[in-house]
């Protein structure tokens, strides 16, 4: 791919289903999870040569939402809880 990060998301207000373009692997890899794992809800229609993809979803999958703000003593404890149960999973392996 030649380095471009395009995305794209077209849906007409009165439509089911919304059209995907993706370039940025993050979302390409998700659309083609959705797509293994609903195959009636999600149609990949597209593998471009320039390596982005274009796929058909449901409208109602389609949301914006904000990142998630947190105070400063919410970020300390969000450390705190961290730290612990790496240090409790210290020298466990899977």
């Amino acid at each position: 791919m030649n380095g471009c990060n395009e995305n794209a998301i077209e849906f007409m207000t009165n439509g089911t289903k919304a059209t995907l373009t993706f370039s940025q692997g993050r979302y390409k890899s998700v659309i083609r999870k959705l797509a293994e794992k609903h195959p009636d809800d999600c149609q990949i229609v597209a593998d471009n040569e320039d390596g982005s993809i274009c796929a058909h979803v449901p409208v109602a999958w389609i949301r914006i939402s904000p990142p998630k703000q947190y105070t400063e003593e919410q970020r300390q404890q969000m450390g705190e809880r961290m730290r612990r149960n790496v240090s409790e999973n210290k020298g466990v392996q899977e």
